[in-house]
């Protein structure tokens, strides 16, 4: 399901509520925990990690037109509350919830 996390954020840029590009939508102040606390410049990308992410940039789609997703857990209550009340559920997998 690596595809999902990364057609989300490609559908992101084509969604005039969003930044132009994937790389200003992944590094938008807050968006992402391991952005704000780097652990994205500590992943190893792989050969799938590659494969998947050309996947998404072709059209693939496993999120059911996710533009948002969560970890319930790891998110503060005004975030929970939000998703809550103004977006649809689609489904959840691997701790995470999406949302469009």
């Amino acid at each position: 399901l690596h595809t999902a996390y990364r057609r989300q954020r490609q559908m992101c840029i084509r969604d005039r509520r969003f930044p132009n590009s994937v790389t200003e939508v992944v590094y938008q102040r807050g968006q992402f925990s391991p952005v704000s606390d780097g652990r994205i410049n500590q992943v190893e990308v792989t050969d799938l990690t590659v494969e998947c992410v050309n996947r998404a940039l072709d059209g693939e789609d496993y999120s059911q037109g996710a533009l948002y997703f969560m970890n319930r857990g790891r998110s503060q209550s005004k975030a929970v509350s939000f998703f809550d009340s103004r977006l649809t559920y689609l489904f959840a997998h691997d701790g995470h919830e999406f949302y469009k």
